[in-house]
């Protein structure tokens, strides 16, 4: 008997198509796995894009955070030639005349001409100050606020470009150039800063014994009042202009401490009346809302964008019964009940706005978010700090003398008592009494002063020898040497020397607050015990601020007071010089943080969305492996069916074979038998 080589040969019968059908009905549940992993596909994608349209409406909700956005100004000039305005936030709004009468320029002195930039210029020191030049009784007064400095000038740099170098190495105020002036080479010295306070004089010790002539480094001599071996090409001279009719006169023409929070740099000299009166131009200063007003609708539109993403993905239509990805995914429900939760609740913290809605923010029927324009610019007209408080996490003092900085996460809302037992305070001594209407200072007795402050020595403090006039102009130069101190410089260190009239002592403070602020005098002299006043081992030292927060101690580090308990990482400076009550400070963390926090909470690793992501993906590769498993269970019924079916198939070979040959063998006899007849 022949083998079958084909399903369906031997019987005839459609095997292939019987196969497929039936597998067709066997594959039923893999069919419905597949469609499970499609669904949970697409909606990973569907949240992938509700995450994506969260990260927008989230860095709108970060333009809000910052509280110093809501207390912008702006100033602006009538004539805008006259120079530029800028403000801070804590400019007031106003509006004011102002007319430029001159402006600030600095001092400048140049050389003799000298024929190369290598030339020699002789060996010796170079001792720089900046002072105040009075032509009438040719006076010159020290600037203490200034630090003096010495420029050693040796073999290794005594050529006119070494001193430029060596001069403009020390960063102390003065720049030095050579210009090429056709005749020959020259010095130019140009003190950095502009005012008349910050005239030069330049004082020498020559190594060739003489600091007057012309020859070797007292060439580079000038003393406004006697030597003038340079030349002035330029005055040093103040800014000086009226605002509403005041008179005022300033160093620079950048001028920040006229009015507060306003910065105004002048350029050009107002133009003058037929009278040859300086014309006044108008100077305005009004609060900047364009910005914040911008941001909250921003926000608005970015919630409403957010919110028309989640319906797109959660709709159903009743009428042609289609639906969103996500319709009936708890995600969608948590997430908008939980931003809707944020959103809703009352802000909390004693800031004055509770609620979005006492600024213009509502929700209305159809759940989109809306903005009243109007209600929101009365709020940051009429207190735009508690605007700040509302978005951004901020305090509000309710004492000028306390400001907020910053809070930690662990900072409770709330409003909370300032009470200051120890103001912040600075190192400070005071020398011997000194009395007398004259004060000399004599070379190698009592020129040398050394000190400590803050914890950083100075070296030999030189002072410069000779009688002066009066205990301030003493008290400058001290404080001039001192702050020029290199050592001092380098460590940011520096002091204040005044003279007290009623104690007849000189006083030396330290600029720096708190109990890191020092001051020691460690050697005077040479030959003096003291160096007016004072003497060695004398030292003060200053006290960090002491009080509570909401009636908890406060760590206190220099001006800064730190919160404990409720107010744990709430950081104020306070400035007031008395104790007592200062106030209160309402604290907030506006609903932008608030927002933020909730965002950041719902899209972090452990949040509602990267949970549902999660359990997606591991229902897929769950149907994946169910798939896997069922992939092999079908094949292994099919092989079953083509077994069965070859069975069949032979047996219905057999048959058919078997009913031929009978077929046959009956033909055969009926043959016979008709024959036989």
């Amino acid at each position: 008997m022949a083998t079958l080589t084909s399903a369906g040969l031997g019987s005839g019968l459609p095997v292939n198509s019987i196969i497929s059908q039936l597998m067709d009905i066997e594959r039923q549940p893999l069919t419905k796995l597949q469609t499970k992993s499609t669904e949970a596909q697409a909606k990973i994608s569907a949240i992938g894009s509700l995450q994506s349209a969260l990260s927008s409406f989230q860095a709108r909700v970060l333009s809000l955070s910052s509280a110093s956005a809501y207390k912008s100004v702006q100033g602006s000039l009538g004539d805008s030639a006259i120079g530029t305005v800028s403000t801070a936030v804590t400019a007031q709004a106003g509006s004011y005349t102002l007319a430029v009468k001159q402006l600030a320029q600095s001092q400048k002195l140049k050389s003799d001409v000298f024929t190369s930039v290598n030339s020699p210029v002789g060996t010796g020191k170079l001792t720089i100050q900046f002072g105040t030049y009075k032509s009438g009784d040719n006076s010159f007064t020290v600037n203490g606020d200034k630090g003096a400095f010495t420029v050693d000038v040796n073999s290794t740099n005594n050529t006119l470009t070494g001193l430029r170098d060596a001069i403009n190495a020390k960063k102390a105020g003065v720049t030095a150039t050579i210009v090429n002036d056709g005749s020959g080479y020259r010095l130019l010295l140009s003190s950095t800063d502009s005012g008349s306070a910050n005239s030069l004089r330049v004082q020498v010790e020559d190594d060739d014994g003489n600091a007057t002539d012309t020859s070797g480094l007292s060439r580079f001599a000038y003393d406004p009042t006697a030597t003038k071996n340079l030349s002035q090409t330029q005055a040093a001279q103040d800014a000086k202009f009226t605002l509403d009719g005041i008179e005022i006169t300033k160093p620079t023409n950048t001028v920040s401490d006229v009015l507060q929070g306003v910065t105004l740099t002048l350029q050009k000299i107002s133009t003058l009346d037929s009278g040859g009166n300086p014309v006044s131009t108008s100077l305005n200063v009004s609060r900047d809302t364009s910005g914040v007003k911008k941001s909250v609708q921003d926000f608005v539109d970015a919630y409403n964008e957010f919110a028309k993403a989640a319906d797109s993905l959660s709709f159903y239509n009743q009428e042609d019964k289609s639906s969103g990805v996500l319709n009936g995914d708890y995600v969608i429900r948590t997430m908008q009940s939980t931003i809707r939760g944020t959103l809703n609740q009352a802000l909390g913290g004693g800031s004055h706005f509770q609620s979005l809605g006492a600024v213009g923010i509502s929700f209305d029927a159809k759940g989109k978010m809306t903005l009243d324009a109007g209600k929101l610019q009365t709020a940051l007209n009429e207190r735009p700090d508690d605007v700040a408080s509302l978005f951004a996490v901020n305090g509000v003092a309710s004492d000028a003398r306390v400001s907020y900085i910053s809070s930690s996460a662990a900072t409770s809302t709330g409003s909370f008592a300032i009470n200051v037992t120890q103001p912040a305070t600075r190192g400070a001594l005071s020398g011997l009494a000194v009395a007398g209407s004259a004060f000399d200072i004599v070379a190698d007795q009592n020129d040398m002063l050394m000190v400590a402050v803050d914890g950083a020595s100075s070296g030999q403090v030189k002072l410069t020898p000779g009688n002066y006039a009066s205990p301030a102009a003493l008290a400058a130069e001290i404080q001039s040497k001192v702050n020029g101190d290199p050592s001092l410089k380098k460590a940011g260190a520096s002091v204040t020397v005044t003279y007290n009239a009623d104690t007849m002592k000189f006083e030396m403070t330290s600029n720096k607050y708190g109990s890191a602020s020092s001051v020691q005098i460690t050697s005077t002299g040479p030959t003096a015990e003291t160096t007016y006043g004072f003497r060695v081992a004398q030292m003060g030292t200053g006290k960090d601020v002491e009080g509570t927060i909401n009636g908890e101690t406060a760590k206190g580090s220099g001006q800064t007071l730190t919160g404990a308990g409720a107010a744990e990482g709430l950081q104020l400076n306070v400035t007031g010089d008395t104790a007592g009550s200062y106030g209160t400070v309402a604290f907030s963390r506006g609903f932008a943080s608030k927002l933020d926090t909730t965002l950041n909470s719902l899209m972090s690793d452990k949040g509602l969305l990267k949970s549902r992501l999660n359990a997606l993906n591991q229902d897929i590769k769950n149907i994946a492996s169910q798939s896997t498993s069922l992939n092999r269970r079908l094949e292994d019924i099919e092989k079953r069916y083509r077994a069965q079916f070859t069975a069949l198939d032979v047996q219905i070979a057999t048959m058919n074979s078997t009913s031929s040959y009978l077929g046959q063998q009956l033909s055969m006899l009926n043959n016979l038998a008709s024959n036989n007849k």
